[in-house]
């Protein structure tokens, strides 16, 4: 490897100080022209070097800042260094370039805008939304119309359904007047006091226009008459219904030796007290239903006792629970008694292994 210019060996090149007016040389290049011994300035004289190979052409590098540093008997691809930077670069590109920064201005952060399905979702629920306001305003609107309209009032209210109940108790209970307003008149709240009957399961209230109402009832069922001074329906649910003068024309039992007050009516507040007679006629009507339709009472006066009368005036006496065997050692009771010719005033089936005949 030489030198360009003057074929000097790079073994010489730093060499160090020579003597008095020799070139002052280091490894960082010549600063300095010559030197004299006295430390005098000579002509300062700035010249660049290359290193090349035979077999390659000479590539000159310009002049910067930077500086490399060559051993003697270095290789050509010993010679070749990054650029100053260049790492930094990489990562933050160069700031000072036109094209970096227009690059870095795009970027930026940028607000993100909704997609068209997000629009068109909005855009159509806007709508929607406008419609259903627009037909709320619109009946409104026309519900205003008709209940200032003079040509719809109320003129007639039909009842049906009703059995235990009066037309005037139903008619009372709704409170509609001839002259009201058709529309005025809020079938809503009308169901609702309806409900207040205790006779009643289900109503359904219509208008007929141009000036009628009707009220269609469906009426709960009573399974038997409860005797608290007055003759009140039970349902099979232990509920009180009111006193109807329909029930006394209903061929149904009568549960006796419980109280309540007026307030219980139309509530199942008595229903665990009625019970044992209430589970003794589902009881019944499985089991022998010709044997259910002769019970004309149930006395619930006794605890943990059912006192049943019979059509025939019989008194039995059972636990607050009648089971199978019960009834079968009943029949063989009024069977025996039925051969001698006898009839029995009061039974008393209590007791597991006897049971306590009287006879008339």
């Amino acid at each position: 490897m030489h030198y360009q210019g003057s074929k000097v060996p790079l073994s010489e090149k730093n060499s160090g100080f020579k003597s008095a007016g020799m070139p002052l040389r280091s490894p960082w290049g010549s600063r300095y022209g010559t030197v004299s011994g006295r430390g005098e300035k000579k002509e300062e004289k700035s010249f660049s070097f290359s290193v090349f190979t035979s077999d390659s052409k000479p590539e000159t590098k310009p002049v910067g800042t930077h500086y490399a540093f060559y051993r003697p008997g270095a290789t050509a691809g010993a010679a070749t260094f990054p650029e100053a930077g260049s790492g930094l670069k990489k990562l933050f590109g160069n700031r000072n370039s036109s094209e970096t920064s227009s690059a870095f201005k795009e970027k930026k952060w940028k607000t993100p805008s909704l997609s068209w399905d997000v629009l068109k979702f909005l855009r159509w629920s806007s709508v929607v939304v406008l419609l259903v306001l627009a037909g709320w305003w619109g009946k409104q609107r026309a519900m205003g119309a008709l209940q200032d309209s003079s040509n719809l009032k109320l003129a007639k209210v039909m009842v049906e359904g009703a059995h235990y109940l009066t037309q005037d108790e139903v008619l009372k209970t709704a409170n509609l007047a001839a002259g009201d307003g058709m529309f005025k008149v809020d079938l809503k709240d009308l169901s609702q006091n309806l409900k207040k009957l205790s006779w009643v399961d289900q109503v359904f209230v219509e208008r007929r226009l141009p000036s009628s109402i009707l009220i269609s009832i469906r009426e709960r069922k009573p399974l038997a008459l409860l005797d608290n001074g007055s003759l009140y329906g039970v349902d099979k649910d232990g509920r009180i219904l009111s006193p109807s003068d329909a029930l006394l024309n209903q061929d149904l039992p009568l549960i006796s030796g419980v109280s309540f007050n007026a307030g219980a009516v139309g509530t199942t507040q008595t229903a665990q007290v009625l019970k044992p007679a209430l589970d003794f006629f589902s009881f019944m009507a499985k089991k022998d239903n010709v044997l259910a339709h002769d019970v004309s009472e149930v006395n619930l006066s006794e605890p943990e006792s059912l006192k049943v009368t019979f059509i025939n005036g019989t008194q039995v006496t059972f636990n607050t629970t009648v089971s199978d065997t019960d009834l079968k050692r009943m029949a063989l009771v009024l069977g025996d008694l039925n051969e001698k010719g006898k009839k029995a005033s009061t039974m008393d089936f209590r007791y597991r292994d006897m049971a306590f005949v009287r006879t008339r």
